[in-house]
């Protein structure tokens, strides 16, 4: 029954945005055209999809080599989070020419209708994020504006639910989780492929797998123009 839990355990959802304030009931329309648990479809390449393209195909994504700044949002977190948040920002950072990099601790607690800015990262309820509900484990994604020269991340989320290491979810790796998140934040959507960390669904994977790799340099080489 363990073994069954944790299959089921981690369906995590992405959001994202498509005005400089974001407005996250338009957003879940939009996410919602399509299968919830994979990128867009099509997008991608071998193990891994696009979290939201341009009309060109284009992987929506940040800045050539951008410095994202996060602030944390501790209420609710497990006990050494911060060390928990700074090795899962740091396994992304070491797989990508993006960085992570933590700002400031906050107590903001609004989680959507972000303006562009810090990416805020906490931990909360279901009663207080009711898209948390049932067995999603997190929620992630980037907010991002469009202009002549194409769409840009400027803000995101990451959302953990507070029942993930203390309820059933308990022996789950939570770091995994926020790697997931964090890359849902970078631009990529949930594969098919079981042996990846951006699988829809959780089968005991703690470690980038090679098409969550490839999904990394794709959307390098789209921000940096190299692709």
């Amino acid at each position: 029954m363990l073994a069954t839990m944790v299959v089921l355990a981690l369906v995590i959802t992405s959001v994202i945005a498509i005005s400089p304030v974001v407005d996250f009931g338009d957003v879940r329309r939009t996410v919602l055209t399509h299968d919830r648990l994979d990128g867009v479809p099509g997008s991608g390449g071998e193990g891994y999809s696009y979290l939201a393209t341009s009309q060109s195909g284009a992987p929506v994504t940040w800045a050539c080599e951008a410095i994202i700044e996060v602030e944390v949002n501790p209420q609710g977190a497990p006990e050494g989070y911060a060390e928990l948040v700074a090795s899962a920002l740091a396994t992304v950072n070491e797989a990508s020419s993006f960085t992570f990099e933590v700002v400031a601790e906050t107590d903001d607690r609004q989680f959507f209708d972000r303006p562009p800015g810090p990416v805020l990262l906490g931990w909360a309820s279901e009663e207080e994020v009711p898209d948390l509900v049932g067995p999603v484990a997190g929620l992630g994604g980037p907010s991002y504006v469009s202009g002549p020269g194409g769409a840009r991340s400027v803000t995101g989320t990451v959302v953990i639910d507070t029942d993930l290491p203390r309820g059933w979810f308990r022996g789950m790796d939570e770091e995994a989780v926020l790697v997931h998140e964090l890359l849902h934040v970078l631009g990529l959507g949930h594969t098919q492929e079981s042996g990846q960390l951006m699988a829809a669904r959780h089968h005991g994977q703690s470690e980038l797998g090679e098409g969550d790799l490839a999904g990394l340099a794709a959307l390098e080489a789209h921000a940096c123009g190299t692709s």
